[in-house]
């Protein structure tokens, strides 16, 4: 409810921004009320009155579909390559990870765009679309790309770092000397010591996802819950935009993220005890 209420914190005074208390209080208060009748949870896009609980199913799963899909797609391929590459291939791969973390996202969107743009025009081979509009699906190559990207670099680094400390215990010195190939202890003995790492850094890679879904559905123009936060919300044009800043909107679309980071954590968390099961064998 405070996050929501900070574009009410400012007035506009002669050009310059002053702090104003009353609007965000007002606000606040006015939810608070709104709850009792469900008004809390109503906005108005154009001329007409909608429900979000009506509306916002669809934008929660759109966004859901892609940090959960492109998500572990990602960890997959980042506990594949962090397992199996050692040497000169693991640092160039490393090497290729960092770069991508020091790119901010939305700048990574808008190369991918352009990108895609300059090829059509050279080869007239269309890599994909750069926006979706409503005669496409809802999973679009481009942003399945970007959200795929992050985490695996993320996981192939904490994999990577993992598994070489796990390589060093007793434990798999002990399975190399019985005889057993690399390959198995990988597997069997490194593999099951590093997915309890990645399950302790999920919290940091959804945080991480989350921040490029408002970028990757706005730069896109997905329709998932965060791009409902800017379509909505704040549906004025300046001058005078924040006249027409809804509150509720706002609030509500906050209590879906949260709300998308359980899920996709629940998700992760499954996916991740399925994994360590069939790398240890348990039933």
């Amino acid at each position: 409810m405070l996050v929501a209420a900070i574009p009410l914190l400012f007035e506009n005074h002669g050009g310059r921004p002053v702090l104003v208390l009353a609007p965000a209080l007002d606000a606040i208060g006015g939810w608070l009320r709104g709850l009792a009748d469900g008004s809390s949870f109503e906005y108005r896009y154009g001329t007409t009155v909608w429900n979000f609980f009506e509306t916002a199913p669809l934008y929660f799963m759109v966004s859901f579909l892609y940090v959960a899909l492109a998500g572990s797609l990602g960890l997959a391929g980042g506990m594949v390559l962090g397992l199996t590459l050692r040497g000169r291939f693991a640092a160039v791969v490393l090497s290729v990870c960092n770069t991508l973390f020091a790119i901010p996202d939305f700048i990574a969107a808008i190369l991918l765009q352009l990108v895609t743009i300059v090829i059509l025009d050279a080869t007239g081979f269309k890599l994909g679309r750069i926006s979706y509009d409503s005669t496409s699906g809802f999973l679009l190559a481009l942003p399945f790309a970007l959200m795929t990207m992050y985490p695996l670099a993320f996981s192939f680094r904490t994999v990577l770092r993992k598994s070489v400390e796990a390589e060093r215990e007793p434990f798999a010195v002990y399975a190399l000397a019985k005889g057993l190939d690399k390959r198995t202890v990988r597997l069997r003995h490194v593999g099951a010591a590093v997915v309890p790492a990645i399950s302790e850094e999920l919290p940091t890679l959804l945080g991480i996802m989350q921040t490029n879904l408002f970028m990757t559905e706005y730069i896109f123009a997905l329709p998932g819950i965060t791009r409902f936060l800017f379509r909505v919300a704040f549906s004025g044009r300046r001058p005078g935009w924040l006249e027409y800043y809804q509150y509720p909107v706002a609030v509500a679309v906050l209590l879906g993220v949260l709300a998308l980071f359980l899920a996709s954590w629940v998700f992760f968390k499954l996916a991740l005890n399925l994994v360590r099961r069939a790398i240890t064998g348990e039933r």
